[in-house]
């Protein structure tokens, strides 16, 4: 399996520093609330010394001058997820491995596009300016990450073909795995891959569990992790701007009716129901404010919409007036409805499938429900009694 990793560095930085340019060139650090305590969500490269995951207090205290900013998640959500529909608009499997970060399996795109070449700039291009990004090339997902941050700006970088070489004098830094645990791997006097590698899966199995063997075998230029394209589900999406700023339940009421109207008047709307909801607001001088919906029953019509729409935002209103407004019907469906059986069995059957399909459109994951089978009851080892076996709804 030949993969890409596009590589959008610090894309959260990024984002900021087009909506803020008085802020570049300075070291820009965001902190999100996690639990009781603030935790480091991105820092420019400008600041020295600090990493996400790490605890505000210490990224101060390890760059004092830098410049502390409050982050907006929704920002970065909507600007990430147009680099992965563009991926997508590539004929490719995407997998999204969080912000800023996404494989493409390259395979036989390369003839459909011209060449290599035409299919890096086609990926490259994926990422809209001003934001920029870079890719690398390689046979497994480390290989290829780490490719990708060798690379330029804007540019390419393909893995040699031996990993002991190409990654034993890296940092520990490079494993893709939380602060801590790269902290600890420094505290052994492990500060390079090679060092890693050269320890042993079975001491850093006992000091980190799980994450002691994935950082033993990425450093030895083995890779288990499994290629997971994203699951795309079909969206109609329509947007309008207020004549004024406004924060009155009625009138961003009015403007979910005109919206929902709008798109269920869609000729592909005939006939479909949508399973969840996606509103987005421009605040004014303020952060993008989001607010999602998952609808027990799948919604049919605008009226019906409307009324859950609206009681969810007596709920909780927008945080300051709203500029413009978007309304994004998701997890379409060629269903009208759904008719009762008679049988109580097949009634049960039917609602936890509907359960199941209201998780899959919460989460965007397959829920994992499984039935419990007998295989040999008889046995002494409780784990061969019976067996998981996935719910097929």
């Amino acid at each position: 399996m030949h993969l890409g990793c596009l590589l959008v560095d610090h894309l959260p930085v990024q984002v900021e520093l087009a909506r803020h340019p008085g802020l570049r060139g300075r070291p820009v650090v965001l902190a999100a609330a996690q639990g009781a305590r603030r935790v480091v969500l991105d820092a420019s490269p400008h600041a020295r010394g600090v990493a996400a995951g790490m605890p505000l207090e210490e990224a101060m205290a390890r760059c004092r001058e830098a410049v502390p900013v409050e982050p907006d998640p929704a920002a970065y959500a909507v600007a990430w997820e147009g680099v992965l529909g563009a991926l997508e608009r590539l004929a490719a499997d995407v997998e999204d491995a969080g912000l800023g970060t996404a494989f493409v399996r390259l395979d036989n795109l390369a003839s459909l596009h011209g060449g290599l070449r035409p299919l890096v700039d086609a990926v490259l291009a994926a990422v809209p300016a001003p934001l920029a990004g870079h890719l690398g090339t390689g046979p497994a997902k480390f290989m290829a990450t780490v490719a990708a941050g060798m690379a330029p700006w804007r540019g390419h970088h393909a893995a040699p073909a031996d990993p002991a070489l190409f990654l034993a004098p890296l940092p520990v830094d490079t494993l893709p795995l939380a602060w801590r645990v790269r902290e600890r791997l420094r505290g052994f006097g492990l500060a390079t891959l090679g060092a890693v590698a050269g320890v042993g899966v079975g001491p850093l199995q006992a000091q980190l569990g799980r994450e002691g063997r994935l950082a033993w075998e990425l450093a030895s230029g083995i890779d288990p992790r499994p290629f997971v394209p994203r699951r795309t589900e079909e969206a109609a999406s329509a947007a309008l701007e207020f004549a004024a700023p406004t924060l009155t339940l009625e009138s961003i009421g009015t403007g979910v009716e005109a919206l929902l109207g709008r798109l269920f008047a869609q000729p592909r709307m005939r006939g479909r129901t949508a399973r969840s909801c996606l509103l987005e607001g421009r605040v004014l001088d303020g952060p993008v404010w989001r607010r999602e919906l998952t609808f027990r029953e799948p919604v049919a019509s605008a009226e019906r919409g409307l009324v859950l729409v609206r009681a969810s935002l007596e709920g909780g209103p927008p945080p300051g007036p709203l500029e413009e407004l978007r309304l994004t019907l998701r997890a379409l469906a060629g269903e009208a409805g759904r008719q009762a059986s008679l049988f109580a069995e097949v009634r049960r059957h039917d609602d936890l499938r509907e359960a199941l399909r209201q998780l899959r459109a919460r989460l965007r994951v397959e829920p994992p429900v499984y039935h419990i089978r007998e295989v040999e009851p008889w046995s002494r080892v409780p784990e061969r009694r019976t067996a998981l076996v996935p719910f097929a709804p």
